[in-house]
């Protein structure tokens, strides 16, 4: 074996256990399994679309939280409308009877038109700066300050898992306008309600009060209506919720399990290559020993 072979050997050696030695080294000391491509192609490739799914997961949690912040700001605002239309009606029963006489009737009817510019205010509803009840048109006012339903049909949807999306805004055409069956039997859209008592109360109409009292019913039916279909859509949230979450976890868990190491592992293949490099380097300096005595001599 001539001098150079030897030498080649030796520094092949060598450089190996120094490798491998420095690799478990990084292992431990980032309790990594992986810590760059070459180190496992494949773990990388499935590391890459387990993140993929978590990213998508996290973002299908954000928007479950803004269309559950959007729904309760709904829920808030229809149980506002409801308060207000029940406090309509005990205005409109206290005054529809003969104990009343038209000085006190004007004198409801001031109350009426506050309930008035509040039941717009409620329809005029807003979150992140979008008025909720406008449908696709949210940067339009829901309504006009005299009770003109502005906005559309428009249905807002986003994904809340994988192939699955919910709409989190409510319609609310039908709840400010009446529809050709509402009007066939006679009813009104709700401003209008509110206005057919105020004109009932100013002009001391007892008929017109009690008229505005039954449309009163119809109009709470609907905001209940309304309010009904927020919680069926928020009860689905909070079940794709559970799940997004469930899926961050696991994936969390598989990734783990992909990267990281093994902390008893990872010390045992250390001092298992620490050992290696040691003695490769007794035994190297013995192989060249012979070879410097002959260059002695």
């Amino acid at each position: 074996m001539t001098d150079r072979y030897r030498y080649e050997i030796v520094g092949t050696r060598v450089e190996a256990s120094k490798g491998q030695n420095a690799k478990d080294l990084e292992r431990l000391s980032t309790l990594r399994r992986i810590n760059r491509l070459s180190d496992d192609p494949n773990g990388v490739a499935a590391g890459v679309n387990i993140k993929d799914r978590i990213a998508s997961n996290q973002q299908f949690q954000k928007n479950i939280e803004f269309s559950k912040g959007m729904l309760e700001r709904s829920e808030t605002a229809l149980a506002g409308m409801q308060e207000n239309l029940m406090r309509l009606k005990e205005l409109g029963i206290g005054m529809a009877n003969d104990t009343n006489d038209h000085t006190s009737r004007l004198a409801a009817s001031e109350e009426v038109r506050e309930i008035l510019k509040e039941l717009v205010q409620l329809g005029n509803t807003t979150f992140n700066n979008r008025y909720i009840f406008s449908g696709f048109r949210s940067g339009t006012p829901s309504l006009s300050l005299d009770g003109k339903f502005l906005g559309d049909d428009g249905a807002l949807m986003l994904q809340v898992g994988e192939n699955q999306f919910q709409q989190v805004n409510l319609q609310s055409r039908d709840l400010f306008e009446s529809n050709v069956d509402e009007r066939a039997a006679g009813h009104t859209n709700m401003i209008d309600m509110v206005e057919g008592l105020l004109a009932g109360l100013t002009n001391n109409s007892k008929d017109g009060i009690r008229f505005a009292i039954g449309e009163l019913d119809f109009q709470l039916d609907k905001a209940a209506s309304f309010q009904a279909r927020v919680g069926s859509v928020v009860s689905g949230l909070n079940g794709a919720t559970e799940r997004a979450s469930r899926n961050v976890d696991m994936d969390k868990e598989t990734l783990s399990g992909v990267f990281d190491a093994d902390i008893f592992e990872a010390s045992t293949d250390f001092k298992r290559s620490e050992a290696v490099l040691q003695s490769t380097l007794l035994a190297s300096n013995k192989l060249l020993q012979p070879s410097l005595l002959n260059f002695l001599q």
